[in-house]
């Protein structure tokens, strides 16, 4: 039985199944954000804190697309 490969995405930029990464989150900037602005922007903090996004590997642009990428069939030779 195949089961998916959780490292792949299928990437629309480049047009093939890629590994992707996620970008880390700067909360010190974050932080002095939300002092600087009297708290105005805590909601933006906890979006982005609560929705990592994933980057591709290979070009580097957001993957949108949550579909993880089927791994390849397995050759069978034939009896």
């Amino acid at each position: 039985m195949a089961t998916a490969n959780s490292n792949l995405v299928h990437c629309d930029h480049c047009a093939k199944d890629v590994e992707y990464h996620y970008d880390p989150l700067n909360h010190w900037k974050h932080l002095l954000f939300s002092v600087c602005s009297l708290g105005l922007w805590l909601p933006f903090w906890l979006f982005a804190t609560l929705s990592p996004s994933k980057l591709c590997n290979q070009c580097g642009n957001p993957l949108w697309s949550t579909d993880v990428a089927p791994s390849p069939p397995s050759r069978r030779k034939p009896s």
